[in-house]
């Protein structure tokens, strides 16, 4: 009865970046170029030794729970897609078809699941005090992370990230036991931990999220997608408002709700409350564990059974998956949260390559509305994403040169984020398994074509 939804281990050395400065041509290199300060990758150390889980009392605990909750019923079903509008349109019709004996079944399943977690909820296991970043990877998002892991890394970021693998075919040992590890991360298999109860749970895809927050060592959480990077050092945003006072944060999509009134028969919730808010875009979330405990496990409900809570909560339109699990599961159980008031804005033209940027969290409440929050993560979700492999470009897609350094305090980000992918893809012991043999394939030719056509001249920072 526990359906999951479609599944979604050696990148290698790396080398120190040789800055060659040109006294010639001191002036203009030196505007455009932000790896002359710094190697790619810093220089790596030792390998670590393979992630081995250790036993989850917790999970131990939840896993039974969750699995007693599970709706015995048939999931929903869509006669049609909801029509994704603007935030302020009107609201969408009902696309669901469900029995009503299945309708009071899951309603029975949720509030029993809501009670237990109110009496006596499992204990989250963390590292008291700690905070961290926590992502989710594997294949084709390896190549991305890492590019945002140096962008993290450039804003002087030092705080521990923990990257959560779906699977053991997922783990690949030179990226998570040698290049990972140089960047303070490291990789966790969710399967290795959720098999260590015999309940036949697996989890992939939008499902990871809310299991990787849950099963990180951190107290406080910064989530962020693989695609997704900080602009600015986010250490700020744990000790400062909003954070510290609603120890939820979220950020808001494009789109109006779409929620189908079931929903609210099952979960308890006044339609206006589900209605009267905009989406949530989950790309990057922000939690104190020891204070939003219960919000979390619920849900990881809702994403346990994503097959049946996805449609009810969307159906079928934009975003679809475990964007709105967290505000839903924090409503339910009347939990404060904050959600940031400005909207996402696009960064280029939307589709091939574009991104969207989510608003300083800080700004965004100290301004009340007065003033324009400065963007703080670039999350560039939109294919082909920042894959060498997959994306080849004849011209900029983020905007003028001119645009980003007015935006982003002098940094050309677009050119920065391809200078990264540029090394990566020429740097012949740098492996990825999704890419197979580049050299066949010529990742490197085809990244520096790239790289010439939208900044006008060659990337000549290789070294050798």
């Amino acid at each position: 009865m526990w359906n999951s939804l479609p599944e979604k281990r050696r990148l290698v050395v790396i080398f120190s970046s040789i800055t060659i400065i040109v006294l010639f041509g001191l002036g203009s290199e030196y505007r455009y170029s932000y790896l002359d300060h710094q190697t790619l990758f810093t220089t790596f150390g030792k390998s670590t030794l393979p992630w081995v889980a250790t036993s989850s009392t917790f999970w131990a605990a939840f896993a039974p729970l969750l699995a007693a909750a599970a709706p015995r019923c048939s999931p929903p079903e869509l006669n049609g897609e909801a029509y994704s509008m603007s935030i302020g349109k009107r609201r969408a019709a009902d696309h669901i078809i469900m029995d009503e004996k299945d309708i009071q079944v899951m309603r029975r399943s949720h509030t029993w699941f809501v009670e237990q977690l109110m009496q006596n909820a499992p204990k989250l296991e963390f590292k008291e005090g700690t905070r961290g970043i926590v992502t989710s990877a594997g294949g084709d998002y390896f190549p991305p992370l890492l590019v945002s892991l140096q962008f993290l890394r450039r804003t002087g970021s030092k705080l521990p990230v923990e990257v959560f693998l779906a699977t053991p075919d997922e783990y690949e040992p030179l990226i998570c036991e040698t290049i990972l590890p140089s960047l303070n991360a490291k990789c966790l298999i969710l399967s290795d931990i959720i098999d260590q109860h015999e309940l036949p749970f697996s989890f992939s895809g939008y499902q990871l999220k809310a299991f990787a927050i849950i099963f990180s060592s951190f107290e406080s959480v910064l989530f962020l997608d693989a695609d997704n990077f900080p602009v600015y050092s986010p250490d700020d945003l744990f000790t400062s408002t909003p954070f510290t006072s609603e120890h939820l944060v979220l950020w808001p999509d494009y789109w109006s709700p779409t929620p189908s009134p079931t929903l609210s028969k099952i979960i308890g919730l006044k339609e206006s409350a589900l209605n009267n808010r905009p989406t949530i875009e989950a790309g990057q979330i922000l939690v104190n564990k020891s204070h939003r405990a219960e919000a979390l496990l619920l849900a990881a409900y809702y994403n346990a059974y994503g097959d049946y809570y996805y449609h009810l909560m969307t159906q079928g339109g934009a975003g679809e998956g475990d964007k709105d699990t967290f505000s839903i599961a924090a409503l339910v159980l009347g939990n404060s949260f904050y959600t940031v008031s400005q909207l996402p804005r696009p960064l280029g033209s939307r589709g091939n390559g574009a991104a969207d940027l989510q608003a300083d969290p800080i700004e965004d409440v100290s301004s009340r509305g007065q003033a324009i929050p400065k963007p703080f993560f670039i999350h560039a979700s939109w294919p082909p994403k920042l894959n060498p492999l997959h994306n080849h470009q004849g011209s900029r897609q983020w905007g003028s040169e001119e645009h980003s350094l007015s935006t982003f305090d002098g940094l050309d980000v677009e050119r920065v984020a391809w200078e990264y992918m540029v090394q990566m893809a020429c740097d012949e012991n740098i492996i990825f398994k999704s890419w197979g043999n580049k050299t066949e394939k010529e990742v490197c030719e085809q990244t520096r074509g790239s790289f010439k056509s939208m900044f006008g001249e060659e990337y000549n920072k290789l070294g050798g």
